[in-house]
């Protein structure tokens, strides 16, 4: 494992030396900007007006035009301004091709997969239906032949919703240039985490306190190992794009010059919220039901945005009630379950920036689950989950000091470390059961970028351990190298 740990290592310095060279040979042919290309084509202008210094990651006057309902508040922002040309559509496209290699071993198996091919296929289209209504729709088909070998991806309207902006004019509030204070969002979108996952330059690596269940062991791109674990059936993620309502607002505050934002949602998990003791043969498998759950973030910035100017702090939480009874009346349906038992999961996130080059951000959770959500599956010594979860990532564009502007590089640590396991069976699973140890490090260099076009050279490895999952309690470790170009139309 170690000497694959190496040449791995070795491979990704190799690319990136392969990177600068690319970059040095076509450093005169490119131009200097870029963007999520069906923005720049309804404004015509530059797309690293909003990026960093391109997609995906949005810059500070990015944010601002998303908080805002994708609007600049001039005529243009609307979708049948005479200056739009009749053949615009708000459509974009994004894929990765190119070469990705991943491996996951425990306790002398596992598997080790690599090969040529594509990550999946986003459809994206937002913008606005009319002055100060918003909308977004995300469709990611399914495609037998996505993932580079590791898995299918599944079919999906990843989001679809429609937010109403300025509310607050309806009671009374007198409207403010820049000011929005009350808008309303319905459908199902991704939450207002303290760092978007769909807008991370990270293309495989995920946030693992966003995805992290107790006794569930986490592993990263591919499966294939034989590990212990115990039954929760609360399957609330984080990362997951959640269908529900939200009110947010964001507004500037001169005695900080920076911006003062809310986002407060109401989520109903529609679906089966998990399996209820593995789903024996003959019984419904799911827990069939709908249940409200609950999310908010509020941030404060000061002297910009806090993202390339400025820094930030904010903090956020979760609370709700995963289901651990089938309904009774109609136990293959998604009527109201059972016996709902509750969980939480709260944390502070902060972002400093730095000449207009370097943003670090992080963010610290606390979550805990209910020892009924265990005592329900079965588990016969039972007790309240507990464990923190956090990331600290490290973004660097060096545009500059050494006048590399169409470079950006970035490191992420991610941890878990568990309290109290919710199986109190000390002999199977130990405290440190589940901890996550991840490292990510990555390179992109933005070969093309214009109002119409985007074409980024990205690698990107990440190496993990998962501790004390094995079938005899070793550890599980996993690698992910991708190298590729990822481009948007």
């Amino acid at each position: 494992m170690k000497i694959a740990t190496f040449q791995a290592r070795v491979v990704i310095v190799a690319l990136l030396v392969l990177c600068a060279l690319v970059s040095y040979e076509l450093s005169g042919l490119v131009q200097k900007a870029e963007a999520i290309p069906a923005f720049a084509r309804k404004y015509d202008f530059k797309c690293n007006v909003c990026h960093v210094p391109g997609f995906p990651k949005l810059n500070d006057f990015g944010n601002l035009f998303r908080d805002r309902g994708y609007q600049l508040g001039s005529e243009a922002d609307s979708p049948v301004y005479e200056g739009i040309g009749m053949g615009f559509w708000p459509v974009s496209i994004r894929t990765t091709v190119g070469y990705q290699s991943a491996q996951v071993r425990t306790e002398g198996s596992g598997l080790t997969t690599g090969g040529f091919g594509f990550t999946g296929l986003d459809l994206l289209s937002f913008g606005t239906l009319h002055r100060d209504i918003a909308f977004g729709v995300v469709y990611t088909p399914a495609l037998g032949s996505a993932g580079f070998g590791t898995g299918a991806s599944d079919g999906d309207l990843e989001s679809a919703f429609v937010r109403l902006m300025r509310l607050e004019r309806y009671f009374g509030v007198k409207e403010e240039p820049g000011r929005y204070l009350l808008n309303l969002r319905v459908g199902k979108f991704e939450l207002d985490l303290p760092f978007s996952e769909k807008r991370s330059p990270t293309l495989n690596t995920p946030f693992v306190m966003y995805h992290y269940t107790p006794g569930v062991p986490y592993t990263a791109t591919i499966g294939g190992t034989s590990t212990s674990s115990y039954l929760n059936p609360n399957t609330f993620l984080l990362g997951d794009n959640q269908p529900g309502g939200e009110l947010s607002g964001i507004m500037k505050t001169p005695s900080t010059e920076g911006y003062l934002r809310y986002s407060l949602t109401a989520l109903a998990t529609n679906s089966f919220s998990g399996p209820l003791g593995g789903c024996p043969p003959d019984t419904p498998c799911g827990t069939g039901g709908r249940n409200v759950n609950f999310y908010g973030h509020i941030t404060q910035s000061f002297g910009g945005y806090g993202i390339v100017t400025g820094n930030r702090v904010g903090i956020f939480g979760a609370y709700g009630q995963a289901p651990t009874m089938v309904n009774a009346t109609c136990p293959t349906c998604q009527g109201v379950a059972g016996s709902g038992q509750p969980f939480t999961r709260i944390g502070i996130d902060v972002s400093l920036t730095f000449n207009g080059e370097w943003n670090l951000f992080g963010a610290l959770m606390h979550g805990h689950d209910s020892a009924q959500l265990f005592a329900s599956q079965g588990i016969p010594t039972p007790q309240n989950a507990s464990w923190h979860g956090a990331f600290v990532e490290l973004d660097y564009y060096p545009a500059l000091f050494f006048d590399m502007p169409d470079w950006f590089f970035a490191y992420r640590y991610d941890v878990i470390r568990n309290d109290r396991q919710g199986d109190g069976n000390t002999d199977g699973f130990r405290g440190n059961y589940n901890d996550v140890d991840s490292h990510t490090v990555l390179a992109r260099y933005f070969i093309h970028h214009s109002t119409r076009t985007d074409l980024a050279l990205h690698a990107e490895y990440n190496s993990y351990r998962t501790q004390a999952v094995g079938p005899t309690g070793g550890d599980l470790r996993g690698q992910t190298l991708l190298v590729g170009l990822d481009f948007a139309y």
